[in-house]
């Protein structure tokens, strides 16, 4: 009976564990550490690294979102809810003009902190601005927070480590610096994505992520610069799919 009972509390002590560590911030750890190793890099190297071998990289990551994007998707049991959500996303992003209005932050920001040219801060801005203000940011931490899983940031830290090379080849050493804004940013949003995620039941975790897949393939689609997918307006998709699945529960309630 007594050996029952500490396997029994083994067991709650294990489960707890696995609860705990469903969601982490793995991905934004590692991604804080590839703009680190990439602005070291950049430092170390300045402009001796061929641009060819950057683009073709980057293009190689490219694709490789686009596959992670579609595995993502495909694990959708309704893809017309999934349908309905992104066209509704999309219409609602398009009139409140999201990605604009991101764009217009960062140029703001620029002028607030009166940066030069010349200024180590120009190239903490920039790429500051370059790897918070993002879906595969936003995305990726939700990934991570709810599901444990940090896939996406895990790729979102590869394309951010070898873009901030000839960042700061060309920009200095303010690059670095940018490592600790998206350690803020996206660790901020994991660990509310963590706190919230007893309130997703199993098929809206499915749908999220399915909805989240789509626009991660827009950002492969982007990144290889076949076309122009303005993604930034597709965030409000990830609520609206919640919120379909919360009235179709109604419904069938």
């Amino acid at each position: 009976m007594k050996e029952l009972q500490t396997h029994k509390r083994c067991y709650i002590v294990s489960s707890n564990f696995n609860i705990s560590q469903k969601g982490t911030t793995m991905g934004t750890i590692v991604n804080t550490v590839a703009i680190l190793i990439g602005g070291g890099l950049g430092l170390l190297f300045r402009k001796r690294l061929p641009e060819r071998v950057l683009q073709t990289t980057l293009q190689v990551l490219g694709l490789f979102t686009i596959v992670v994007g579609l595995s993502m998707a495909i694990q959708s049991k309704n893809l017309i809810l999934v349908l309905i959500s992104l066209v509704a996303g999309a219409i609602l992003g398009e009139w409140v003009n999201i990605e604009d209005h991101l764009e217009r932050f960062g140029e703001w920001l620029e002028r607030r902190l009166h940066v030069t040219e010349g200024s180590p801060a120009k190239g903490f801005i920039y790429t500051s601005v370059l790897f918070c203000v993002g879906s595969m940011a936003i995305v990726g931490s939700i990934t991570d927070g709810i599901k444990g899983d940090p896939s996406i940031l895990v790729t979102k830290a590869m394309m951010d480590g070898i873009i901030s090379i000839p960042f700061a080849a060309s920009m200095g050493f303010g690059v670095l610096g940018s490592a600790f804004p998206v350690l803020l940013y996206q660790g901020s949003i994991t660990l509310l994505a963590w706190k919230v995620q007893s309130l997703f039941t199993p098929m809206m975790i499915g749908e999220l992520t399915s909805v989240g897949g789509v626009i991660v393939m827009g950002i492969g689609i982007n990144i290889l610069g076949l076309h122009k997918v303005r993604v930034g307006n597709l965030i409000p998709a990830l609520l609206l799919i919640l919120v379909i699945l919360y009235l179709k529960s109604l419904i069938h309630y």
